[in-house]
């Protein structure tokens, strides 16, 4: 199985430096236009399966990439930040003041936890390859979700690799909009035996 994961596009929160969580903010031009550019970068690659977050910004970048047809997920929504959604990011990382090399130590209270999060990828994963069980070995797969997501979903898939998983971590991570990160999977009884890396947060096809 290949899988392809896409972060959105540029959106007014990106801009104005505020959280996003759960709330939807519309993209910015140039995340409409680096959408379709991501389109058309993977143009010659054909999906058997479009999985894609339910929340908007996701929703309009996969339109601009060129689907319209996708199974639309919460379990790939961002971290839910409760109230602290909308708010500047800068305000958050006063309140926390509790990081190392770009890791968080601790969640605030009522946002949600980095172990709730892995919980519903894990359920993601599990039903993914459960599905790959009956679909064609070489299956194309594409992921559209958002940074905080990709970065956790990433960090479980490299669990079944060699590479170092360490630097994904951190929130100093450069996960850019519309980076495109592109893994083999080798499934085996309803398991990932091993997970290739072809490409990482690439943003190559924006320049």
């Amino acid at each position: 199985m290949h899988i392809y994961i896409v972060r959105h596009g540029q959106t007014l929160a990106n801009v104005e430096r505020l959280i996003a969580g759960h709330q939807d903010f519309p993209l910015t031009e140039m995340g409409v236009d680096n959408s379709v550019r991501t389109g058309q970068s993977l143009n010659g690659t054909t999906f058997n399966k479009i999985h894609c977050s339910d929340l908007g910004r996701t929703k309009d970048t996969l339109l601009n990439i060129g689907h319209t047809s996708a199974t639309f997920d919460k379990r790939l929504r961002e971290r839910d930040f409760g109230v602290w959604s909308g708010k500047l990011w800068s305000e958050y990382i006063d309140a926390s003041k509790d990081m190392k090399d770009g890791i968080f130590l601790h969640d605030l209270p009522g946002v949600e936890s980095n172990e709730e999060m892995n919980i519903r990828l894990k359920d993601f994963l599990a039903d993914l390859v459960n599905m790959h069980e009956k679909s064609p070995h070489n299956e194309n797969v594409l992921i559209v979700s958002h940074k905080g997501t990709i970065r956790a979903l990433v960090c479980l898939l490299l669990e079944n690799s060699s590479y170092d998983a360490h630097n994904v971590q951190s929130t100093n991570c450069p996960i850019g909009y519309n980076c495109v990160s592109h893994f083999e999977l080798e499934i085996s009884d309803k398991t990932i035996q091993n997970c290739k890396v072809l490409k990482l947060f690439d943003c190559s096809h924006l320049i």
